[in-house]
């Protein structure tokens, strides 16, 4: 087992006198080698159906910038998952206006600033138009918005834990009225992804605590750090390796790529009272992004049961090591 270093350690001897976050100013774009604006969401349309959601759109730059998008979308009676990306050079966003952002890939566009978001989506499968307005204020992970990630560098970071939706979804030739709730994230820096791997945790416990979870993984599968925020109230503390214990569970196994994913997870907390286990709603739901950043990652809504309920989101990256 690869040595885990406190997250608190982490963050006192790396990110000592750089800048931390502000906002809305950091909503904007910036100069780092990645960058990327991220949304996962659950929706209830107005016949009573479930839907869950993600979108992303990443920047990156090494001789060239690019811009990518995914998307996806999660079928809750059908379990049917759509997936769809985009990827252009030409990244410059449109409207250079303060504290805010705006990409569009044709018909495929996203905006926002200071917690007030659009999403357009047109695919072959469905089409989605959702006005998001945060409902909670910013939360600021690692060391005001620093959090390092080992040997790919460090990352500026925050989220906006839950933003209202509503909007509408289209499938087929029906369009239905949608609400619900989103998580968004924004994070950017010098920072090489393709170095790590990792699970990752979005969590909104009916208690109304919002829960942020990453453990880092080296390329042997090992454990490098682990860290998180958890927050309710308007309070927010972060956590590391001593104060959480994430252990996976049931496995799927991916006929496309042959990945194996845990799609049940333990999650525990004890300082907090919290022993949760959280289970994919659909299991199928591995992102095929190698038309666009190369790589396969699985990213699914998940239902929350235990000493607290709720619901959340899933990313896991870098399982191909576990390839049968």
């Amino acid at each position: 087992m690869a040595f885990i270093q406190p997250a608190g350690d982490w963050f006192e001897t790396q990110a000592i006198n750089q800048s931390r976050v502000s906002l809305p100013k950091d909503d904007a774009p910036h100069q780092g080698r990645m960058e990327w604006w991220y949304y996962n969401g659950h929706l209830k349309t107005e016949s009573g159906r479930y839907f869950s959601f993600h979108h992303a759109t990443f920047t990156a730059t090494d001789l060239i910038r690019h811009l990518v998008k995914h998307v996806s979308l999660s079928d809750h009676q059908t379990g049917q998952h759509f997936i769809d990306q985009r990827k252009t050079t030409d990244s410059s966003h449109s409207g250079e206006i303060p504290n805010s952002f705006n990409f569009e890939i044709g018909n495929w566009k996203v905006s926002g600033s200071n917690g007030n978001d659009r999403i357009d989506v047109s695919t072959q499968d469905f089409s989605l138009t959702l006005t998001l307005t945060s409902t909670r204020p910013p939360i600021l992970h690692g060391d005001q918005g620093i959090i390092v990630l080992d040997q790919a560098g460090s990352s500026y970071y925050y989220s906006r834990t839950r933003m209202a939706i509503s909007g509408t979804l289209t499938i087929g030739n029906k369009t239905e009225k949608v609400d619900g709730s989103a998580w968004f994230d924004h994070q950017w820096g010098d920072f090489t992804t393709t170095r790590l791997a990792w699970d990752w945790f979005s969590l909104q416990l009916n208690d109304g605590s919002d829960l942020m979870l990453y453990r880092l993984r080296d390329d042997t599968g090992d454990p490098v750090l682990y860290t998180g925020s958890i927050s309710k109230n308007g309070i927010t503390e972060v956590l590391d390796a001593t104060d959480f214990m994430i252990t996976p569970g049931k496995r799927w196994t991916s006929k496309i790529t042959g990945y194996t994913y845990p799609v049940t997870w333990k999650v525990e907390i004890p300082k907090k009272h919290i022993a949760i286990e959280t289970y994919a709603l659909i299991a199928n739901s591995e992102f095929d992004a190698r038309l666009t950043t190369y790589n396969v990652y699985w990213e699914g809504a998940v239902d929350i049961k235990g000493s607290h309920t709720g619901q959340g989101f899933v990313e896991l990256y870098g399982y191909n090591h576990e390839k049968h």
